[in-house]
């Protein structure tokens, strides 16, 4: 399944560390997208995640069904870690 990257901004602090609990687990329990990657940063109200969708509505759909606010998503086209690139 193709990988997507979304930035995320809330208020500062306006998120709790059990509502990301609660996305986690949603995103793990659901049949169409397929969390990968988070990074966060609640108390700026940042937020980047890696998912797995069918494609970028499906995924645009499942925040909002979650009600959470998405500034952008992009296709992932490569991927590095630690200074390895490879495709995605």
């Amino acid at each position: 399944m193709p990988k997507f990257m979304s930035s995320h901004t809330m208020p500062a602090g306006a998120l709790q560390r059990e509502q990301v609990d609660q996305l986690a687990q949603a995103a793990q329990n659901d049949p169409t997208v397929q969390p990968y990657r988070s990074f966060l940063n609640l108390s700026e109200g940042k937020i980047f995640c890696i998912m797995e969708a069918p494609d970028k509505q499906a995924l645009a759909a499942w925040f909002q069904k979650m009600k959470m606010p998405c500034d952008y998503i992009t296709p992932v086209e490569l991927e590095g870690e630690r200074g390895v690139v490879k495709e995605a």
